[in-house]
């Protein structure tokens, strides 16, 4: 049974267009990994420092694969300064 997870990005106010350049570049390297199926960056309408990654794999193994990339991993050191607080994100399994 695949994976599911919603993660939850808030910029500090008005930083919003600095956390878009850093996130929506995850979503092509990202899309092509082996034991992806779904990844997806979105903006919420109306709060444009809000953004939410809604992501399927095919497994708990693929996703920690995925956390260990370079892509990845660039992008937690780079993205704290323009949070409001941190990510939240939950790991989900269909019911």
């Amino acid at each position: 049974m695949s994976l599911h997870v919603v993660a939850h990005f808030h910029a500090a106010p008005g930083r919003g267009p600095e956390l878009r350049a850093l996130l929506a570049p995850l979503v092509a390297p990202t899309s092509t990994e082996d034991g992806c199926l779904v990844y997806r960056l979105h903006e919420d309408e109306s709060d444009p420092d809000h953004f939410v990654f809604i992501e399927e794999w095919r497994d708990a193994a693929s996703l920690d694969l995925h956390m260990q990339t370079p892509h990845v991993a660039g992008m937690l050191a780079d993205v704290p300064p323009l949070l409001a607080g941190p990510v939240a994100a939950y790991r989900l399994a269909e019911v």
